[in-house]
């Protein structure tokens, strides 16, 4: 059993450490998954890597001072948060529990500590706070109250809720008010170390219970700074609901007497699984995920019974089995599944982790598999992917029509340049106004001149190709680009098509609408061979059309210039 439950250790996300209460921290133990950090455990029990030459040089002090500080303080357990240095060099998060142990005269001789990768959590929560940065509301609660009065002048729109007070209210109390188990003695003692003049300290925080304004109660991460708001120092104060963290740590916390304590109080769900897909042992997080109307046999239940409630292995893209992987290579294996959630119509992803656990014979005996929930971190990067389409296309884009614009439209003629400078072959360049078009919009509105430009561009499409371009520059001014002319006689036959098009009105909301277009062509390589000069002479013989009637089209060498 001892055997067993040390390869679960090793397998599992969560590292155990054993140091000494002494300098330098040496180590007696360290589970062999230390790996997962790139380090193998006998760098830090041959005393070739201290475990605090990992900690990032910014957190070093903080953690240490901590360390001692609730060493002297006679705590038994205690959390840090901070960051490390992995093998390769990477910047890692880690959640660390530690439990100290003492000799019968209660000085420290040892600590037991857990740590767990927590980089991807914080990762989510810098994106949060920079959000919340930008926007009016945050999704905490946010007090500032005056340093010396102690009396609040703002409160977020979250945090008036949770009061359930208006700023009018709000603006006549103080913390003590919102919290009046507090007594003012206790208060100050907490914010002290703020704006001590000695050594004062970035910020203060701690854990407490939050009252909302209906009476319930909820577990918060308080955190106060002394900033200058408005030429004078106040207090802020952030306050997070940490429900869902607290629900997490709760079991977590049950672990340090027994090891098998420990692994039930795992967020994630891990999953000892044979060859056969039966399980060996699950935590707890696995087992409420059981429903019972999916299982066989209760005595023999099946890892796809347990925790995708069916009733044959996973198969498919979005749900490859990680075992059938692992059985195969004899390594460890990482996979995404994609579970659609028939209830709220939404994909939910879950990534992974299964590492193979063998036998004496060196043959798979089990693998050890933990499942963390990535859905957050893929919606995200939907998002910001989507995000980014869209304003590619709004930038290259005209909003009224959908065609190109000016920026796009001369990307385009640059590489139709190139193609045809390339094949030795021709290609026009087409400046088209629509006649009048103030007229239209004076008379009709600019809801049916917007119409008239979708009808342009609609007609313009069904005359050209698929390999031309046609673009909207603004205004009433159209271009387009013409591939693959042979001679003017047939670049001439699409001209006279363009205008046939527009024999018949157009209708509008507002009326029928008679549309005629003045044209100017330049044609490549005859007339110019660079862009500014192709535009240029296509938009002097539009010019030369218009000035005299309008309703026609000319190529720029038929001007008389």
């Amino acid at each position: 059993m001892n055997e067993r439950i040390e390869k679960i250790i090793n397998n599992s996300q969560a590292v155990i450490f054993y140091w000494q209460a002494k300098e330098g921290w040496p180590v007696e133990f360290v589970s062999k998954n230390i790996d997962r950090f790139g380090y193998c455990y006998t760098d830090f029990t041959s005393g070739r890597v201290r475990y605090v030459d990992i900690i990032h040089p910014d957190d070093v002090e903080r953690v240490m001072d901590e360390v001692v500080n609730y060493t002297q303080r006679g705590m038994s357990d205690f959390r840090q948060v901070y960051r490390i240095f992995d093998g390769q060099g990477a910047v890692r998060w880690i959640d660390d529990r530690t439990t100290i142990e003492r000799n019968k005269n209660g000085a420290a001789e040892y600590y037991l500590g857990t740590i767990i990768d927590i980089t991807e959590l914080k990762a989510a929560e810098h994106y949060n706070t920079l959000l919340g940065s930008v926007v009016s509301q945050s999704s905490a609660e946010i007090y500032v109250f005056d340093r010396i009065s102690l009396k609040f002048t703002y409160l977020n729109a979250i945090a008036l809720e949770s009061c359930g007070i208006t700023m009018q209210t709000a603006l006549t109390l103080t913390p003590l008010d919102v919290k009046p188990e507090m007594s003012l003695a206790e208060f100050e003692q907490l914010i002290a170390p703020l704006s001590r003049k000695s050594s004062p300290v970035n910020r203060v925080c701690f854990e407490t219970l939050q009252k909302r304004a209906d009476g319930s109660f909820y577990p918060a991460d308080i955190s106060v700074k002394l900033l200058e708001i408005d030429g004078q120092l106040q207090y802020v104060s952030v306050v997070r609901d940490i429900s869902d963290i607290k629900a997490l740590q709760y079991e977590r916390e049950q672990q340090h007497a027994y090891v098998q304590r420990m692994l039930d109080g795992l967020s994630n769900e891990v999953m000892v699984i044979r060859p056969d897909y039966s399980l060996e042992w699950m935590n707890q997080a696995t087992r409420l995920q059981m429903q019972s109307e999916w299982i066989a046999d209760s005595e023999n239940p099946k890892c796809y019974e347990v925790s995708h409630h069916r009733s044959t292995p996973c198969d498919g893209v979005d749900h490859p089995c990680p075992l059938k992987e692992v059985l195969k290579t004899k390594q460890e294996v990482t996979v995404i599944h994609n579970h659609s959630d028939s209830h709220d119509g939404v994909d939910h992803y879950v990534n992974l982790v299964v590492k193979p656990m063998f036998d004496e014979q060196g043959e798979i005996s089990s693998v050890v598999e933990s499942a963390h929930n990535i859905t957050s971190l893929i919606q995200l990067q939907d998002q910001l992917r989507e995000q980014a389409e869209k304003m590619s296309y709004q930038a290259s884009h005209d909003s009224v029509t959908g065609l190109p614009n000016r920026r796009l439209f001369y990307d385009r003629l640059d590489e139709s340049i190139k193609r045809n400078e390339r094949l030795s072959a021709q290609m026009a360049v087409v400046f088209i106004d629509i006649d009048k078009f103030k007229s239209i919009n004076d008379t009709l509105g600019h809801q049916a001149g917007d119409e008239v430009l979708i009808a342009v561009s609609d007609r313009l499409g069904v005359c050209l190709r698929a390999s031309d371009t046609i673009a909207r520059l603004g205004g009433d001014e159209f271009t387009l680009i013409i591939e693959g002319i042979a001679d003017k006689k047939g670049l001439t036959t699409v001209l006279d098509k363009i205008m046939l098009a527009f024999d018949e009105p157009v209708e509008t909301d507002a009326g029928t609408v008679g549309v005629s277009l003045s044209i100017g062509v330049s044609v490549y390589p005859q007339d110019a061979r660079d862009r500014k000069t192709l535009v240029r002479y296509a938009d002097m013989a539009l010019y030369d059309v218009k000035i005299n009637g309008r309703k026609g089209f000319k190529f720029f060498d038929e001007m008389t210039h």
